[in-house]
């Protein structure tokens, strides 16, 4: 039942109910199908034979299997060749765009840029606390600190009696 030239319908896949043609006979499970649907190796399984056939030899182009289709009076799939266009060339920008590009992006940043902290008022001055604390000593007082520290290390500690 399967043989060159016998009209079939697709029963599985995204050409589903669409009539073919058979091409070829790749091997005992798959042909080559072309006609309303795509050109392809399909799986026997996934075909419906039907009692038409129509002459078209081996390995035929979608030109003829197109003419023997119009014989029959059946539908036949149009294929457009696709137009090749010339792929765009990226150009490089100079040196003034650059500049310019740049100058943009630091008036953008600078829009986005955290304000300054203006001066405090004389509440906020009266509520911060004074430095008491190692942590908030000056830098002056955390020398000392520090000097202070290396001399305790300097002197052995004192030897206890038994």
């Amino acid at each position: 039942m399967i043989e060159i030239g016998r009209i079939v319908v697709k029963t599985a896949g995204r050409d589903a109910g669409k009539k073919g043609v058979i091409i070829d006979i790749l091997d005992d499970k798959f042909v080559l199908v072309d006609g309303e649907v795509r050109r392809r190796k399909v799986n026997v399984m996934h075909l419906e034979p039907l009692n038409q056939t129509v002459d078209v030899k081996k390995n035929a182009s979608h030109a003829d299997v197109k003419k023997s289709m119009d014989e029959m009076g059946l539908k036949k799939r149009e294929t457009k060749p696709k137009q090749k266009s010339a792929k765009p060339k990226r150009k490089r920008k100079t040196s003034e765009q650059l500049k310019t590009q740049k100058a943009e992006k630091r008036k953008i940043r600078d829009i986005f840029k955290p304000k300054k902290k203006e001066e405090k008022t004389d509440l906020e001055k009266a509520v911060e606390h004074k430095p008491e604390h190692k942590e908030h000593a000056s830098s002056e007082e955390k020398k000392e600190h520090k000097e202070a520290k290396k001399e305790d290390k300097k002197k052995p500690a004192p030897k206890k009696k038994k």
